[in-house]
């Protein structure tokens, strides 16, 4: 129960890092919630459905938009610790148990959760659709095409339990034909305790009568089943799907959508839309008009298929599945059953006689007289003096002085200005500016002597080009103007031409000038005209609001914007390509990502032209000088190669920040490497640019093996069918948990091989494992999910079975809410009084079927798979049966009953409280405070979880190991990384000795920060997990998307179609960023393990 009494006090911050992930603790309106889910509406506001925690809210289900309120995220460095005074600590081990049961499954974790959670005898075949679907790293989508009688309804699902235990089946629609409408809802509830609320005409007129008039009824419950042809032959519920996003959607016998054009194909298209996971069903999904059923696989994944009339094998099999009778697997377990982007172009200006003046002035007293750099470079100091360069960021500013002379005279003279005042040399009044008197360097002496003769040649080249300018010559003195000028023009950018280009360039004097010259060069005479035809963007002053107006103006079709010239601040997240497809760089950074976000502007989904490249190299004739053939040009063509092979540089740099890669280039300069070898130092492997995948396939027409087994032969078959470990994360070690350097070990670890998985999932048996993602010895990145063991994990549980969970949550309620259950238990079975808000869940179920067993009075449960399956059958074939629907309803690791007892156990529980267990000293020999830490995306899914057992802290050592279930094998026991429950005193299966003594969680409260603290430095080696199991494959996923929609399309008419397709871009592209891991690491106190007295 919350205690606003003694404890620390509880301090607060607000949301800055993204959606709060599923059991976070926040404060909104001064009451406490409980975070359930949440994800992000748009950037920088986040939903988030909570459940009251505190005494006024408590149990109150709500919805908030940041945007509105200010819900606080309560800090674990406040954790109060208090006692569990509860008989055999029930209180605390319901706790920890609700806290796993709550926070979903990372979603890195392919493995398969709850395959004892199911009243269904298992079969491997009938699982293997879920493994392949969850090995996808964008979205669970799959088209499942066994033949009829093998269980598709169960396949399915086994998907949508695996969906909701990752927190990605809150909201799901299946949509059936008509007459299947019952069975399917029956076979959810049954077989896998999902309640889907059945949306036929009647159930739709009983929502009516319930919600207001107008509310969109697919907003009203969140789980539905519903007819295709109800969804077809009403304007009306279209409509209302287009305002509704499902995190998945079901289509059965989806070989009726199969006809383009039709209105179930149209509904189809709308839902594929608006879901994330989507799963198409039929036992004849492909009906001999290939075109039609490469348009069925495109509604799972646009980019599957590159010639629909003609379609390889390969491209098929990451989204469908079809086993037949004579399937091996099947047979085996049926036995005893029945069973493109754009080129890159130089565009070279060669110097003119006073750029080569400034040329000479740089590579002789700056650049060592073109020497390179190294022992032989040295540098200029006042006084004359030569001293070697240091190891200190001045040693690069010739480089400096180069890049800003490669951008412009203006950007040259800006930075000269800058460095003199720096050394004590600040150009007096009036000198100060570019269009000032010379200043001379009389009396003046190196590196001053230097910059001021500098200064003077940027003076004469802005002079030059004035003059220039006024006599409405052409510009010649100022040689990339002349070529910038000159390929505006030759793509077509002039007053009456729709077309558009986007210029960038690394200094803000740069584009203040261009802003300024450009527009009567290219036509625009008038300053009004001008003013709109060449927009100027400097991302460094200008507002969001400015930013963004200019932006949108660009964007659209109707605005008189034909130039935009703007720096990189606008090479970030900023689209550029809706209108324009001509991208120039005035001067280059020296860096690869830096060049790869800036083309990004417009080589993006939703381009439909192809995006084309340019870059104004100003070349020199001055020896052993640098310009910009020396090294902006091996950039850019590095770049154009690398992407070109890979789809993106950050596959292949060394550095991931455009900063770093200048510095990493210059500093190689610096060090004498020739401008090659620089360039080429900025990638971590050249040679994966020869690499070229390699394909094969069996030599059937792809129609003839799309009737027989198919998508049962991907990669990896080799190693899983010689047996490889999918159950867990197992040998790593306290090296591995990346307080210094263990993140190499780390991601080391993602490639080990070990044992096989057991296949009973509780929480006794199977091999050792976490419920999180601790480094892992498994072999996850090679698993094939279509062959071999099937991908398992085990979960954490400190509960024997759920029987015992549910029997001691029961008791808990009982105790603290004065429950009159009146609960009866039978062995297995159990029974009790339905209370009002249990009632209220279990209102999804049909209406007959409610009234018929009196479930919103007494409910009635067994855990026993045997007594589950004797109520079906008496339901099925009993006289005095009124339907299916049995009895006794099945407790499966989803009933709403497990959800309810779950949500009503941790909001027992005060704000920011842990409580403490006292365990057997013998075992705990001093205390351990049991953490959760857990990475998000943007949705507030975790993508990686760690379960840390953390001790030695009075010391001042901290010692952090992740909790493993059991210990498998010798090896397992001596790794110091691990701990299992029963080590800790916490054996699930055994129940805990009562109170040995007075506890005192005043003594351990001092040490709360220093666990946490200890517990985000784990959570950094997790982070890397993240990145290799879930960001990785995201990126990969983005360098498809981007090639695919730079591909050719077949065929001549392709204006629309490449709409369409950049469209579909878009939205893959979207949601591979929603799902990256995102902000910082949520940190939990748990409890706390004291050592008896």
């Amino acid at each position: 129960m919350p205690d606003a009494s003694g404890g620390p006090p509880h301090r607060s911050v607000a949301l800055t890092d993204g959606a709060p992930p599923a059991g976070t603790v926040i404060e909104v309106r001064d009451e406490e919630w409980l975070v359930r889910n949440s994800h992000t509406v748009r950037p920088g506001e986040y939903l988030i459905r909570a459940v009251g925690a505190s005494e006024l809210v408590r149990g109150h289900e709500a919805v908030f938009l940041t945007s509105l309120d200010e819900p606080k995220v309560l800090l674990p460095e406040d954790t109060e610790l208090k006692a569990d005074l509860s008989p055999g600590f029930r209180r605390g081990r319901l706790l920890l148990e609700a806290v796993l049961r709550k926070t979903p499954l990372s979603q890195g974790e392919h493995g398969l959760a709850l395959t004892d959670g199911y009243l269904l005898d298992r079969m491997d075949y009938q699982l293997r659709p879920a493994a392949k679907a969850l090995a996808n790293p964008l979205r669970p989508r799959l088209l499942i095409g066994d033949v009829v009688g093998l269980g598709k309804t169960l396949e399915i699902g086994v998907l949508l339990g695996e969906l909701i235990r990752r927190g990605r089946g809150e909201r799901i629609m299946v949509v059936t034909p008509a007459a299947v409408l019952e069975q399917f809802q029956h076979e959810m509830w049954t077989r896998f305790s999902i309640p889907l609320v059945r949306l036929d005409s009647a159930g739709i007129a009983r929502i009516e009568r319930k919600v207001p008039a107008g509310r969109n009824p697919f907003t009203y419950y969140q789980r539905v089943i519903v007819s295709i042809d109800m969804l077809r032959n009403s304007g009306r519920y279209e409509s209302w799907l287009k305002d509704v996003r499902w995190d998945a959607v079901v289509i059965d016998e989806s070989h009726n959508l199969i006809n383009k054009g039709t209105d179930r194909r149209r509904v189809a298209e709308l839902l594929s839309r608006q879901s994330d996971a989507l799963i198409l069903a039929s036992a004849t999904p492909h009906n001999g008009d290939m075109p039609a059923f490469t348009g069925l696989i495109r509604l799972l994944d646009p980019m599957a298929v590159k010639d629909p009339k003609k379609p390889e094998a390969e491209e098929l099999r990451h989204v469908m599945l079809r086993r037949t009778k004579a399937s091996r697997e099947v047979k085996e377990q049926l036995a005893d059953h029945w069973a493109p982007r754009g080129d890159s172009y130089p565009v070279r200006c060669p110097a003119s006689e006073l750029e080569e003046r400034v040329f000479a002035e740089i590579a002789e007293h700056w650049l060592g007289g073109g020497q390179g750099a190294g022992d032989g470079a040295v540098g200029l100091v006042d006084g004359g003096e030569v001293k070697k360069r240091g190891k200190g960021s001045d040693h690069l500013f010739p480089y400096v002085l180069l890049k800003s002379f490669l951008s412009s005279h203006r950007a040259l003279f800006t930075t000269v200005k800058s460095r003199l005042a720096e050394r004590g040399a600040k150009l007096p009044e009036g000198q100060d500016r570019i269009e000032g008197p010379d200043t001379g360097a009389e009396g003046a002496v190196g590196e001053v002597a230097s910059l001021l003769r500098l200064a003077d040649l940027a003076r004469a080249i802005e002079r030059a080009t004035v003059d220039e300018l006024s006599a409405s010559a052409g510009p010649s003195t100022a040689s990339k103007l002349a070529g910038l000028v000159a390929e505006l023009r030759r793509i077509g950018v002039r007053p009456g031409s729709s077309t558009r280009a986007v210029v960038f360039s690394e200094r803000h004097e740069t584009l203040k000038w261009l802003g300024a010259v450009l527009p009567p060069l290219l036509g625009w005479k008038t300053e009004k005209a001008a003013a709109a035809a060449v927009r100027t963007m400097f991302s460094g002053s200008a507002s969001d609001a400015q930013q963004q107006e200019l932006v949108d103006e660009f964007a659209r079709a109707g605005t008189d914007v034909r130039v935009l010239l703007t720096g990189d601040g606008a090479s970030e997240g900023v689209n550029l390509h809706r209108q324009c497809h001509h991208l120039l760089h005035w001067d280059l950074p020296w860096s690869l990502i830096r060049v790869e976000q800036r083309n990004g502007r417009i080589d993006r989904y939703g381009q439909v032209h192809e995006p084309e490249f340019r870059a104004m190299l100003l070349t020199t004739a001055v020896d052993r000088a640098l310009d910009d053939t020396t090294v902006a040009e091996k950039v850019m063509a590095r770049e154009h190669k690398v992407h070109s092979i890979l789809g993106a540089v950050e596959a292949a740099t060394v550095e991931n920040d455009w900063e770093l890669e200048e510095k990493r280039l210059m500093e190689s300069l610096f060090q004498g490497e020739p401008p090659e070898q620089a360039v080429a130092g900025l990638e971590t492997a050249p040679e994966a640019l020869d690499a070229a995948p390699g394909s094969a396939g069996p030599d059937r027409p792809v129609e003839q093996q799309l009737y027989g087994e198919f998508g049962t032969d991907g990669p990896g078959y080799e190693y899983a069918a010689e047996g490889g470990d999918f159950s867990g994360l197992d040998g790593f070690s306290d090296d591995d948990l990346g307080f210094e350097d263990g993140h190499d070990d780390l991601l080391d670890d993602l490639e080990s091989p070990s044992e096989a998985a057991d296949d009973d999932g509780g929480a006794g048996h199977g091999s050792a494992a976490t419920s999180g993602d601790g480094p892992p010895g498994s072999a996850r990145a090679d698993a094939d999910p279509d062959t071999g063991p099937i991908p398992l994990h085990h979960e954490l549980r400190l509960f024997a079975d759920r029987s015992s969970y549910v029997t001691a949550g029961l008791e808990e309620l009982a105790d603290v809410e004065a429950f009159h259950l009146e609960t009866a238990v039978d062995g297995e079975d159990l029974s009790f009084r339905t209370p009002e808000d249990l009632a209220d869940r279990l209102d999804v179920l049909p209406p007959g079927y409610l009234r018929e067993q009196n479930i919103a009075a007494r409910v009635k449960l067994t855990f026993s798979r045997d007594h589950g399956a004797d109520a079906l059958k008496r339901a099925r074939e009993s006289k005095g049966s009124l339907s299916l629907w049995p009895d006794v309803h099945y407790v499966g690791e989803l009933h709403p009953v497990i959800e309810w007892i779950t949500d009503k156990v941790l909001v027992q529980f005060g704000r920011r409280q842990a409580l403490v267990l006292q365990v057997d000293r013998e075992l705990v020999p001093e205390p351990v405070f049991l953490m959760q830490g857990v990475w998000s995306n943007a949705e507030g899914r975790p993508t990686a979880v760690g379960w840390f057992a953390v001790d030695r802290l009075a010391a001042g050592t901290p010692r952090v190991r992740h909790i493993i279930r059991e210990t498998h094998d010798q090896e397992q026991a001596a790794d110091p990384g691990l701990v299992s429950l029963a080590e800790l005193g916490i054996d699930p299966g055994k129940p805990m000795d009562d109170h040995f003594g007075p506890s005192d969680p005043a003594t351990l409260q001092p040490l709360v920060p220093a666990a946490v603290d200890a517990t985000r430095k784990a959570m950094g080696a997790l982070r890397s997990v993240a990145d290799a199991r879930v960001d990785a494959p995201l990126r990969e996923y983005g360098t498809e998307v981007a090639r695919w929609q730079q591909e050719e399309l077949p065929g001549t008419e392709t204006g629309k179609r490449r709409e369409e397709r950049a469209s579909q871009a878009d939205l893959l592209r979207e949601t591979a960023e929603r799902l990256r891991t995102t902000g910082d690491p949520m940190v939990r106190v748990l409890a706390v393990l004291e050592p008896s007295s």
